[in-house]
Protein backbone atom coordinates (compact mmCIF):
# COMPACT_ATOMS: atom_id res chain seq x y z
CA UNK A 1 0.00 0.00 0.00
CA UNK A 2 3.16 2.46 1.21
CA UNK A 3 4.75 1.48 -2.28
CA UNK A 4 2.02 2.25 -4.34
CA UNK A 5 1.20 6.07 -2.55
CA UNK A 6 4.49 6.56 -3.28
CA UNK A 7 4.52 5.69 -7.12
CA UNK A 8 1.19 8.03 -7.41
CA UNK A 9 2.92 10.82 -5.29
CA UNK A 10 5.67 10.53 -8.14
CA UNK A 11 3.40 10.46 -10.82
CA UNK A 12 2.08 13.83 -9.27
CA UNK A 13 4.81 15.59 -8.57
CA UNK A 14 6.00 14.84 -12.53
CA UNK A 15 2.48 16.26 -13.52
CA UNK A 16 2.78 19.56 -11.34
CA UNK A 17 6.34 20.40 -12.76
CA UNK A 18 5.55 19.78 -16.21
CA UNK A 19 2.04 21.99 -15.83
CA UNK A 20 5.06 24.66 -14.10
CA UNK A 21 7.55 24.44 -16.91
CA UNK A 22 4.80 24.68 -19.66
CA UNK A 23 2.95 27.50 -20.59
CA UNK A 24 -1.02 27.68 -20.01
CA UNK A 25 -3.45 29.51 -22.07
CA UNK A 26 -5.97 31.50 -19.77
CA UNK A 27 -8.36 33.85 -20.69
CA UNK A 28 -6.64 34.07 -24.63
CA UNK A 29 -3.33 35.16 -22.92
CA UNK A 30 0.04 33.15 -22.24
CA UNK A 31 0.65 31.96 -18.51
CA UNK A 32 4.11 31.06 -17.59
CA UNK A 33 5.28 29.46 -14.19
CA UNK A 34 8.79 28.80 -14.01
CA UNK A 35 9.37 29.66 -10.86
CA UNK A 36 12.86 31.43 -11.87
CA UNK A 37 11.21 33.90 -14.61
CA UNK A 38 6.94 33.73 -13.92
CA UNK A 39 4.86 35.97 -16.76
CA UNK A 40 0.74 36.20 -16.62
CA UNK A 41 -1.66 38.19 -18.40
CA UNK A 42 -3.55 40.79 -17.76
CA UNK A 43 -6.51 39.68 -14.81
CA UNK A 44 -4.27 36.80 -13.74
CA UNK A 45 -5.09 37.48 -10.32
CA UNK A 46 -3.01 34.67 -8.78
CA UNK A 47 0.45 35.28 -6.43
CA UNK A 48 3.61 35.87 -8.06
CA UNK A 49 6.95 34.32 -6.34
CA UNK A 50 9.76 33.94 -8.37
CA UNK A 51 13.21 35.56 -9.15
CA UNK A 52 11.55 37.79 -11.93
CA UNK A 53 7.65 38.14 -12.09
CA UNK A 54 6.48 40.34 -15.09
CA UNK A 55 2.65 41.46 -15.45
CA UNK A 56 1.62 42.00 -19.21
CA UNK A 57 -1.62 44.11 -17.67
CA UNK A 58 -3.27 44.59 -14.51
CA UNK A 59 -2.70 42.59 -11.27
CA UNK A 60 -4.51 42.48 -7.64
CA UNK A 61 -2.57 40.40 -5.85
CA UNK A 62 0.71 39.52 -4.19
CA UNK A 63 4.29 39.66 -6.13
CA UNK A 64 7.48 38.73 -4.28
CA UNK A 65 10.92 38.39 -6.18
CA UNK A 66 13.95 39.93 -7.30
CA UNK A 67 12.56 41.97 -10.30
CA UNK A 68 8.31 42.81 -9.98
CA UNK A 69 7.43 44.43 -13.31
CA UNK A 70 3.97 45.18 -14.02
CA UNK A 71 3.04 47.11 -17.42
CA UNK A 72 -0.59 47.94 -16.29
CA UNK A 73 -2.12 49.24 -13.13
CA UNK A 74 -1.61 46.97 -9.63
CA UNK A 75 -3.21 46.17 -6.73
CA UNK A 76 -1.70 44.84 -3.03
CA UNK A 77 1.53 43.79 -2.23
CA UNK A 78 4.76 44.36 -4.01
CA UNK A 79 8.02 43.18 -2.61
CA UNK A 80 11.64 43.25 -4.36
CA UNK A 81 14.91 44.86 -4.55
CA UNK A 82 13.50 46.40 -8.05
CA UNK A 83 9.87 46.73 -8.51
CA UNK A 84 8.46 48.91 -11.63
CA UNK A 85 4.41 49.52 -12.30
CA UNK A 86 3.72 51.29 -15.24
CA UNK A 87 -0.03 52.83 -14.11
CA UNK A 88 -0.97 53.21 -10.96
CA UNK A 89 -0.24 51.40 -7.14
CA UNK A 90 -2.46 50.77 -5.02
CA UNK A 91 -1.11 49.19 -1.86
CA UNK A 92 2.46 48.70 -1.18
CA UNK A 93 5.71 48.61 -2.96
CA UNK A 94 8.34 47.73 -0.86
CA UNK A 95 12.24 47.14 -1.96
CA UNK A 96 15.81 48.77 -3.23
CA UNK A 97 14.28 50.56 -6.31
CA UNK A 98 10.37 51.06 -6.57
CA UNK A 99 8.76 52.96 -9.14
CA UNK A 100 5.30 53.80 -10.71
CA UNK A 101 4.53 55.56 -13.95
CA UNK A 102 1.15 56.83 -12.63
CA UNK A 103 -0.82 57.46 -9.09
CA UNK A 104 0.31 55.60 -5.73
CA UNK A 105 -2.10 55.09 -3.28
CA UNK A 106 -0.52 53.31 -0.65
CA UNK A 107 2.97 53.03 0.57
CA UNK A 108 6.37 52.71 -0.93
CA UNK A 109 9.30 51.67 0.77
CA UNK A 110 12.73 51.55 -0.23
CA UNK A 111 16.15 53.38 -0.77
CA UNK A 112 14.62 54.91 -4.04
CA UNK A 113 11.35 55.70 -4.61
CA UNK A 114 9.84 57.51 -8.16
CA UNK A 115 6.27 58.27 -8.52
CA UNK A 116 5.51 60.27 -12.35
CA UNK A 117 1.53 61.05 -10.79
CA UNK A 118 0.46 61.89 -7.53
CA UNK A 119 0.86 59.94 -3.68
CA UNK A 120 -1.87 59.78 -1.39
CA UNK A 121 -0.22 58.03 1.62
CA UNK A 122 3.62 57.85 2.61
CA UNK A 123 6.92 57.18 0.37
CA UNK A 124 9.89 55.70 2.95
CA UNK A 125 13.12 55.91 1.77
CA UNK A 126 16.83 57.47 0.85
CA UNK A 127 15.44 58.84 -1.69
CA UNK A 128 11.77 60.10 -2.39
CA UNK A 129 10.49 61.83 -5.82
CA UNK A 130 7.13 62.72 -7.21
CA UNK A 131 6.49 64.37 -10.71
CA UNK A 132 2.36 64.91 -8.99
CA UNK A 133 1.50 66.23 -5.59
CA UNK A 134 1.52 64.72 -2.40
CA UNK A 135 -1.30 64.07 -0.01
CA UNK A 136 0.36 62.37 2.92
CA UNK A 137 4.16 62.32 4.25
CA UNK A 138 7.62 61.60 2.47
CA UNK A 139 10.29 60.74 4.85
CA UNK A 140 13.81 59.81 3.14
CA UNK A 141 17.28 61.86 3.20
CA UNK A 142 16.55 63.44 -0.18
CA UNK A 143 12.12 64.52 -0.37
CA UNK A 144 11.28 65.88 -4.08
CA UNK A 145 7.66 66.84 -4.66
CA UNK A 146 7.12 69.48 -7.82
CA UNK A 147 3.88 69.76 -7.56
CA UNK A 148 1.94 70.88 -4.31
CA UNK A 149 2.40 69.03 -0.99
CA UNK A 150 -0.16 68.83 1.33
CA UNK A 151 1.11 67.18 4.25
CA UNK A 152 5.06 66.21 5.58
CA UNK A 153 8.20 66.42 4.65
CA UNK A 154 10.63 64.98 6.49
CA UNK A 155 14.47 64.49 5.47
CA UNK A 156 17.64 66.21 5.43
CA UNK A 157 16.85 67.98 2.08
CA UNK A 158 13.65 68.77 1.06
CA UNK A 159 12.14 70.46 -1.75
CA UNK A 160 8.38 71.42 -2.79
CA UNK A 161 6.68 73.34 -5.61
CA UNK A 162 3.79 74.55 -3.18
CA UNK A 163 3.77 73.56 0.87
CA UNK A 164 0.50 73.32 1.99
CA UNK A 165 1.98 71.74 5.63
CA UNK A 166 5.40 71.05 7.26
CA UNK A 167 9.05 70.70 6.13
CA UNK A 168 11.17 70.00 8.59
CA UNK A 169 14.83 69.18 7.60
CA UNK A 170 18.48 70.24 7.34
CA UNK A 171 17.54 72.53 4.22
CA UNK A 172 13.88 73.15 3.00
CA UNK A 173 13.15 74.84 0.02
CA UNK A 174 9.38 75.18 -1.35
CA UNK A 175 8.77 77.68 -4.23
CA UNK A 176 4.98 78.96 -3.08
CA UNK A 177 5.12 78.47 1.35
CA UNK A 178 1.76 78.53 3.14
CA UNK A 179 2.78 76.04 5.74
CA UNK A 180 6.18 75.64 8.17
CA UNK A 181 9.57 75.23 7.50
CA UNK A 182 12.10 73.95 10.25
CA UNK A 183 15.50 73.54 8.88
CA UNK A 184 18.84 75.17 9.47
CA UNK A 185 18.37 77.15 6.01
CA UNK A 186 15.13 77.43 4.77
CA UNK A 187 14.50 78.93 0.78
CA UNK A 188 10.86 80.25 -0.07
CA UNK A 189 10.49 82.13 -3.92
CA UNK A 190 6.97 83.24 -2.65
CA UNK A 191 5.64 83.47 0.62
CA UNK A 192 1.79 82.88 1.14
CA UNK A 193 0.70 83.40 4.81
CA UNK A 194 3.73 80.72 5.71
CA UNK A 195 6.50 80.85 8.34
CA UNK A 196 9.73 80.10 7.75
CA UNK A 197 11.84 79.20 10.68
CA UNK A 198 15.09 78.07 11.06
CA UNK A 199 19.18 79.48 11.36
CA UNK A 200 18.62 80.96 8.01
CA UNK A 201 15.74 81.51 5.92
CA UNK A 202 15.28 83.15 2.77
CA UNK A 203 12.43 84.49 1.26
CA UNK A 204 13.05 85.76 -2.44
CA UNK A 205 9.05 87.50 -2.31
CA UNK A 206 7.40 88.68 0.74
CA UNK A 207 10.20 88.25 3.02
CA UNK A 208 13.03 90.42 5.15
CA UNK A 209 16.36 90.94 4.35
CA UNK A 210 18.29 93.99 5.96
CA UNK A 211 22.20 94.64 6.73
CA UNK A 212 22.48 96.76 9.90
CA UNK A 213 25.00 98.79 11.48
CA UNK A 214 25.03 99.85 15.20
CA UNK A 215 26.34 100.37 18.84
CA UNK A 216 25.19 99.39 21.97
CA UNK A 217 27.21 99.77 25.37
CA UNK A 218 29.27 96.49 25.09
CA UNK A 219 30.48 97.13 21.59
CA UNK A 220 30.32 100.14 19.69
CA UNK A 221 30.47 98.64 16.31
CA UNK A 222 27.92 96.00 15.55
CA UNK A 223 26.88 94.46 11.78
CA UNK A 224 23.73 92.13 11.45
CA UNK A 225 22.55 90.22 8.62
CA UNK A 226 18.63 90.11 9.49
CA UNK A 227 17.08 87.66 6.91
CA UNK A 228 13.37 85.93 6.81
CA UNK A 229 10.04 87.59 7.23
CA UNK A 230 8.75 90.48 9.17
CA UNK A 231 7.39 88.85 11.75
CA UNK A 232 10.32 86.46 12.36
CA UNK A 233 13.75 87.08 11.32
CA UNK A 234 17.35 85.44 12.40
CA UNK A 235 20.58 87.39 12.09
CA UNK A 236 24.63 86.06 12.80
CA UNK A 237 26.32 88.95 13.68
CA UNK A 238 29.83 90.51 14.47
CA UNK A 239 31.05 92.93 17.03
CA UNK A 240 34.10 95.10 17.46
CA UNK A 241 35.78 97.64 19.74
CA UNK A 242 38.70 99.38 19.21
CA UNK A 243 39.63 100.60 22.53
CA UNK A 244 40.44 97.35 23.89
CA UNK A 245 43.96 96.05 23.54
CA UNK A 246 42.96 92.19 23.18
CA UNK A 247 40.09 90.43 22.31
CA UNK A 248 38.29 92.85 20.27
CA UNK A 249 35.89 90.93 18.10
CA UNK A 250 32.99 89.08 19.05
CA UNK A 251 30.46 86.78 17.32
CA UNK A 252 27.01 85.89 17.62
CA UNK A 253 23.31 84.98 16.71
CA UNK A 254 20.46 86.58 17.08
CA UNK A 255 16.34 86.49 16.36
CA UNK A 256 13.95 89.60 16.09
CA UNK A 257 10.28 90.30 14.95
CA UNK A 258 9.05 93.51 13.51
CA UNK A 259 5.62 94.47 14.62
CA UNK A 260 3.50 97.07 12.35
CA UNK A 261 2.08 99.65 14.60
CA UNK A 262 1.73 101.87 11.63
CA UNK A 263 2.89 102.57 7.73
CA UNK A 264 6.10 103.76 9.82
CA UNK A 265 6.28 102.93 12.92
CA UNK A 266 7.19 99.60 14.69
CA UNK A 267 8.03 97.52 17.41
CA UNK A 268 11.15 95.99 17.39
CA UNK A 269 11.79 93.11 20.15
CA UNK A 270 14.87 91.16 19.67
CA UNK A 271 16.95 88.60 21.39
CA UNK A 272 20.79 87.58 20.59
CA UNK A 273 24.03 85.76 22.17
CA UNK A 274 27.03 87.43 21.49
CA UNK A 275 30.60 85.75 21.99
CA UNK A 276 33.84 87.21 22.38
CA UNK A 277 37.13 85.79 20.24
CA UNK A 278 39.05 85.33 23.33
CA UNK A 279 40.99 82.87 25.19
CA UNK A 280 38.31 83.91 28.52
CA UNK A 281 34.93 82.40 28.58
CA UNK A 282 32.96 86.00 27.72
CA UNK A 283 29.20 86.30 26.80
CA UNK A 284 26.53 88.35 26.66
CA UNK A 285 22.97 87.63 26.10
CA UNK A 286 20.60 90.71 25.79
CA UNK A 287 17.06 91.42 24.99
CA UNK A 288 16.32 94.62 23.24
CA UNK A 289 13.00 96.38 23.15
CA UNK A 290 13.45 99.34 20.26
CA UNK A 291 11.32 101.44 18.23
CA UNK A 292 11.34 101.41 14.61
CA UNK A 293 11.06 103.80 11.72
CA UNK A 294 10.68 103.25 8.34
CA UNK A 295 12.32 105.64 6.11
CA UNK A 296 11.79 105.53 2.48
CA UNK A 297 11.79 101.61 1.07
CA UNK A 298 15.07 101.04 1.65
CA UNK A 299 16.13 102.34 5.88
CA UNK A 300 14.71 101.87 8.96
CA UNK A 301 15.85 103.47 12.42
CA UNK A 302 15.66 101.56 15.47
CA UNK A 303 16.98 102.16 18.83
CA UNK A 304 15.97 101.04 22.15
CA UNK A 305 16.95 99.92 25.57
CA UNK A 306 18.36 97.01 26.42
CA UNK A 307 18.89 94.45 29.35
CA UNK A 308 22.20 92.53 29.03
CA UNK A 309 23.77 89.60 30.97
CA UNK A 310 27.14 89.23 31.20
CA UNK A 311 28.50 85.90 32.12
CA UNK A 312 32.49 85.57 32.07
CA UNK A 313 35.06 82.98 33.40
CA UNK A 314 39.12 84.10 32.90
CA UNK A 315 40.99 81.23 31.04
CA UNK A 316 42.74 80.82 33.71
CA UNK A 317 40.08 79.04 35.52
CA UNK A 318 38.10 77.99 32.68
CA UNK A 319 40.68 75.87 31.45
CA UNK A 320 41.03 73.61 34.45
CA UNK A 321 39.49 70.45 34.78
CA UNK A 322 36.85 70.38 37.73
CA UNK A 323 35.08 67.70 38.70
CA UNK A 324 31.93 69.41 39.28
CA UNK A 325 30.68 72.88 39.46
CA UNK A 326 32.40 75.42 41.51
CA UNK A 327 30.76 79.05 41.60
CA UNK A 328 33.83 80.65 42.78
CA UNK A 329 35.33 80.46 38.97
CA UNK A 330 32.94 82.86 37.64
CA UNK A 331 34.84 86.78 37.07
CA UNK A 332 31.55 88.19 36.09
CA UNK A 333 27.87 87.16 36.36
CA UNK A 334 25.67 90.17 36.39
CA UNK A 335 22.85 92.12 34.98
CA UNK A 336 23.11 95.32 33.02
CA UNK A 337 20.23 97.94 31.53
CA UNK A 338 22.04 99.46 28.46
CA UNK A 339 20.95 101.44 25.34
CA UNK A 340 21.55 100.50 21.47
CA UNK A 341 20.39 102.48 18.01
CA UNK A 342 21.32 101.12 14.68
CA UNK A 343 20.51 101.73 10.97
CA UNK A 344 19.27 99.04 8.63
CA UNK A 345 19.35 99.18 4.69
CA UNK A 346 16.56 96.93 3.18
CA UNK A 347 17.37 95.18 0.12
Amino acid sequence: MKRIVFIIAIFSLMGLKTIAQSPVNFHNGNVQYHFFINTIPSEFNYPLIGFVNNVNGNHESIQLGFVNSTSGNFGGIQVGFVNNVDGSVVGLQSGFVNNAGADVKGIQNGFINNVDGKVSGLQNGFINSVDGPVYGMQNGFVNSTEDVLIGLQCGFINSVGTLKGVQYGFINSAETLTGVQLGFINSVDNLDKGLPIGFLSFVKNGGYKAIEIGTTGIYPVNIAFKTGIREFYTYPMLAYDWRMADDRLAFGYGIGSNIDISDKLFINPEMDWLHQVSMDFNHFTTLRCNIGLSVGRCIELVAGPSLVWHFKIDSADFHQNYTEWDSSIVSVNDLKIGFNAAIRFKF
